[in-house]
């Protein structure tokens, strides 16, 4: 009796062992898999490129699965700020990423596109230049505090003595792309983007969008990432976007170096 309680007793302790070690080898996938799950936040701007830029990327990392977040460059901060599943952030600036840096949110940063600002209007708008805009007709910009190229846009209008005179025809937008879609739909007469917002992929134009002019700035629009979270696949892509193959992708967009 003794002896076939013992082998009872091994034999409990063997399930509970097996148990254990199948536990543990699923929390061991449950990591690794999230370990290749990759979070970009990224600027509304950056929507087209960054599946450029996935596609090159898995070449070498098949595995990653990429997760793109989209939105102006002020509310993606606030996100990282706020505790968001974020691995790098994507910004069509420098300050929010810098300030993100300063609240130790990041641990890396690095300069990976320039851009230009311009003025859009519809195709069969007769402007021949933004000041003609009066109400009720409408200027799309995006917000101030949450989009960089409304900042940008306010920056160039007080620049140009155009502010104003123009604040009662303003519409504000969440981020670049609202203010692209305001114009298309001629829910607005004119609108400040990024000169690659008229691009829908590498080449083929905005339907119904047309450049107005440009609307150049005192300082240089710097597109910054920062690395936010050290997993591998975060360093991963940080280090990817210096590649010669990602500076080339962004040059086929439209981007500046």
């Amino acid at each position: 009796m003794k002896v076939k309680k013992i082998l009872i007793l091994i034999a409990t302790l063997l399930l509970i062992l097996a148990g254990c070690s199948t536990e543990s080898n699923q929390d061991k996938a449950k990591k690794e898999s999230a370990s290749k799950t990759l979070t970009v936040s990224a600027a509304a701007s950056l929507t087209d490129v960054t599946k450029a830029l996935e596609k090159e990327f898995k070449k070498k990392h098949p595995n990653t699965n990429i997760k793109f977040n989209y939105g102006g460059s002020g509310s993606l901060r606030k996100q990282v700020e706020a505790g968001a599943d974020v691995d790098v952030i994507m910004s069509a600036n420098t300050t929010d990423v810098d300030q993100l840096q300063d609240k130790n949110k990041v641990s890396k940063v690095y300069d990976y596109a320039k851009n230009k600002l311009i003025i859009i209007k519809y195709k069969n708008s007769n402007i021949k230049e933004v000041r003609d805009v009066s109400s009720p007709n409408k200027v799309a910009i995006g917000e101030e505090k949450s989009v960089p190229a409304g900042k940008y846009a306010i920056e160039y209008m007080k620049k140009e003595d155009l502010y104003e005179g123009m604040t009662s025809t303003f519409v504000f937008a969440k981020d670049v792309k609202q203010v692209l879609n305001y114009v298309k739909k001629e829910n607005a007469e004119a609108g400040f983007v990024y000169e690659t917002d008229l691009y829908k992929g590498k080449n083929d134009k905005v339907n119904n969008v047309v450049k107005l002019s440009d609307a150049p700035i005192d300082e240089p629009i710097i597109y910054r990432a920062g690395l936010i979270t050290n997993k591998k696949a975060s360093k991963e892509w940080f280090e990817f976007l210096k590649t010669k193959e990602a500076k080339q992708i962004f040059k086929e967009y439209h981007f500046e170096g």
